[in-house]
């Protein structure tokens, strides 16, 4: 009897101080890591993003791809109900520190692995400077110039866009990554990513969100409820996380470039409305706005209609709050501006736009 208590006493030590350890040294070791690559950002390119990412997207995202459900959004709905019974079952033991100390260290290790499976990416060099974009002061000339050149391609390119075929698009969005990759010398990550729609919608129609790439395994999700207009844009977006371009501007920037090479009319204008409706944010602090806006076709001024619409019947609190809580995220993996970094592709495209007059000159 007395040699069993002994053994129900070491078990019970090791599993103790097991999670502190393993607590402990996920904190320790997520932090040295992130306070090295953020002061060698090429660092976090050649050795994270160009090698143990890349191989990480390699693996996982095909094994993501071959399931027709979101494993984010099942693990998700897994983890709260596990970490709700978790925490009663350590109530009603009266284990509270245990039970704390349990979570805690769930916690650690889900946001160690963030980081290593995808989180790492933040930390690279900005894309203007792996691409040597030019530079460009953002002045009221500059970007009146830009948000007309803007206004000029999506008029052109308007017409009326029906429902898609998703795996057509997809088979889309992805040859023209690959055309786009090959131009930018830029390395290519040999993953899937197609999309996935969630079981509740509502996760994203209530916060707001269009789409979202779920880093722990690596899957690309849709909200069922996109227009047409706004698919092939958000589905490359989300493919641009996919690739490893972490800041939104950065992702939204890429999309561009990817969705306005496609063949296909109706997904370059979905780049261009998506694109005129980041101009039209930055611009409308200008005098003169209201003009220019006059010269943007009434069809595309009815789509801009029909996605806020789609975003009114969602708007309220809890939309509210995830916009603040993914703005303390952003600023949290150094992306200074928070949301406001969504708006900085039109900086993004300011520059390649007059990297290329540069190289043509």
């Amino acid at each position: 009897m007395q040699a069993a208590q002994w053994l129900r006493q070491i078990q019970s030590f090791v599993r103790n101080h097991l999670i502190m350890a393993l607590s402990i040294f996920s904190v320790l070791f997520l932090s040295i890591s992130l306070a090295t690559l953020s002061h060698f950002p090429l660092l976090a390119e050649q050795i994270y993003a160009r090698r143990l990412y890349a191989l990480i997207a390699t693996i996982l995202s095909p094994l993501a791809a071959a399931m027709p459900f979101s494993l984010s959004e099942i693990s998700l709905y897994i983890g709260i109900l596990g970490a709700v019974f978790w925490g009663i079952r350590g109530i009603a033991r009266r284990r509270f520190i245990r039970t704390a100390l349990e979570l805690c260290a769930g916690v650690a290790l889900l946001t160690l692995w963030f980081y290593f499976a995808w989180g790492f990416n933040y930390l690279r060099p900005p894309i203007e400077q792996q691409l040597q974009l030019a530079a460009v002061e953002p002045d009221s000339s500059a970007l009146r110039e830009n948000f007309l050149w803007c206004i000029e391609q999506a008029n052109a390119m308007w017409q009326p866009t029906s429902p898609w075929n998703l795996p057509d698009l997809d088979n889309e969005i992805e040859r023209r990554y690959g055309e786009v990759f090959t131009d930018l010398n830029m390395p290519r990550i040999s993953g899937r990513w197609p999309p996935k729609f969630l079981i509740m919608p509502a996760l994203l129609d209530y916060t707001l969100t269009s789409g979202i790439f779920g880093p722990f395994f690596h899957e690309v999700h849709l909200n069922s409820h996109l227009l047409p207009v706004e698919m092939p844009f958000v589905l490359a977006h989300e493919k641009a996380h996919g690739r490893g371009f972490a800041r939104e501007s950065e992702a939204s920037f890429v999309a561009v470039l990817v969705c306005s090479r496609s063949s296909n009319q109706a997904v370059r204008y979905s780049a261009y409305f998506a694109l005129l409706g980041r101009f039209m944010n930055r611009y409308r602090y200008y005098a003169g706005a209201d003009s220019l806006e006059q010269t943007i076709r009434p069809e595309i001024m009815a789509d801009f209609e029909a996605v806020w619409r789609r975003y009114e019947k969602y708007m309220g609190p809890l939309a509210e709050a995830s916009h603040k809580s993914y703005d303390l995220y952003l600023r949290a993996n150094r992306v200074e501006d928070g949301v406001a970094n969504y708006g900085d592709v039109v900086d993004l495209v300011m520059r390649w736009r007059m990297t290329e007059v540069r190289k043509t000159n």
